[in-house]
C-alpha cells in the first residue's frame, strides 16, 4: 500500500540510512499538500517530538552561535529580516531600526561597526593589513 503518510524504507548505515530531520520535512511537506487539497477550509498543526531533529536548522538560520562580534571572518551568511512593526520586533532600548527597515545580522559597509569598540578599534579591525616580512605557515590536510 502506497500513502503519503506513511514512509517505509530499509533503515541502517549501509543500507537507506536513518529517519532524520531532512526525511521528516519532506514527509510534512507532502502531507501538508495533500491535506490542503482534501480540506481547504481548515489549518492545520502538526506536533512533533523529534528530539534529534532540534539542532538542525536552516543553513542561513538566525542563531547567535553563528554571528560575530567582529567585522569578517569566516561566517555563514545570515539571512535579513524585515522588522515589520513595533511589537514582537523591537525592544524598549534604544534604537536605530524602525518598522519596515531591514535588519541585517553581518556588518554592512557602510554600518558603524561593534558599539563597544572604540572609533580607533573600528577603524583598526575592518581593514586587512598587509604585515611585511610576516609568514603564515599552513598545515595541509589529505582533502588540500
Amino acid at each position: 500500500m502506497c500513502s503519503t503518510f506513511v514512509f517505509e524504507f530499509d533503515y541502517g548505515a549501509s543500507k537507506e540510512g536513518y529517519w532524520n530531520y531532512d526525511r521528516m520535512v519532506l514527509q510534512l511537506k507532502d502531507c501538508f499538500d495533500v491535506l490542503k487539497c482534501l480540506y481547504p477550509q481548515y489549518d492545520f498543526l502538526f506536533l512533533f517530538d523529534h528530539s534529534c531533529g532540534h539542532d538542525k536548522q536552516q543553513p542561513n538560520g538566525l542563531n547567535a552561535e553563528n554571528m560575530l562580534k567582529n567585522y569578517g571572518g569566516q561566517q555563514s551568511i545570515l539571512r535579513s529580516k524585515v522588522i515589520k512593526e513595533e511589537n514582537g520586533y523591537l525592544g524598549p532600548h534604544l534604537r536605530t531600526l524602525k518598522p519596515g527597515d531591514e535588519q541585517h545580522f553581518t556588518f554592512q559597509e557602510n554600518d558603524n561597526g561593534p558599539f563597544w569598540m572604540t572609533e580607533r578599534m573600528r577603524s583598526e579591525k575592518k581593514e586587512d593589513k598587509v604585515v611585511e616580512g610576516a609568514k603564515k605557515v599552513k598545515k595541509f590536510t589529505k582533502a588540500d
